[in-house]
């Protein structure tokens, strides 16, 4: 007996192919920006860790009593005028896109020995705090900022206190962000 001219392939055609290798492109083209929005995303969550530190610590600093030898007691104030900078680049842009932690400048500059801040860790972004005034005219902006990308625009992160009329350090419950996802 002989069998029809015409045996049936068990392959995939090249049509069928190529609509596979279209779907997978489609998928790719919408799955990797949102992905790296995400981790980007994920990384803001750091600079809001640097933020509740430096808020932590400044509270502490204007609780506690300071004296001057004599025992003269001072006037409450924040740390300041102005910490000094970790790194003169934005720690996105160093080798390897992290500042490396444990800088000396946590344990040298005296606003961030006050605030007891330190980042032993490799990070995103580099805090920064500034403070002036006393007593009730008493104010903070704790900040962070990086450029994860380096394009040279910064996401930034602030976050202000100040002396409320009761005498109460009050502020920002949430931070004012600029660029967040840069």
């Amino acid at each position: 007996m002989l069998q029809g001219s015409r045996q049936r392939s068990l392959g995939f055609t090249l049509v069928e192919l190529m609509i596979v290798v279209a779907i997978i492109g489609i998928l790719a083209a919408v799955a990797i920006p949102s992905f790296s929005k995400y981790v980007r995303k994920s990384r803001t969550v750091e600079a809001l860790q640097h933020l509740s530190k430096e808020w932590a610590g400044s509270l502490t600093y204007y609780e506690s009593d300071h004296m001057i030898a004599g025992g003269t007691v001072l006037t409450k104030e924040f740390p300041g005028p102005a910490a000094g900078w970790e790194n003169a680049r934005e720690c996105g842009c160093l080798t390897g896109g992290l500042c490396p932690g444990g800088s000396p400048i946590w344990n040298t500059d005296p606003v961030w020995q006050a605030l007891s801040f330190s980042f032993p860790d490799a990070h995103h972004y580099m805090p920064g705090y500034s403070a002036t005034g006393t007593g009730s005219n008493a104010q903070f902006t704790a900040y962070s900022k990086g450029d994860l990308n380096c394009n040279s625009t910064l996401a930034e992160f602030f976050r202000s206190g100040l002396i409320s009329p009761q005498g109460n350090v009050s502020g920002d419950h949430m931070p004012f962000i600029v660029n967040e996802l840069e």
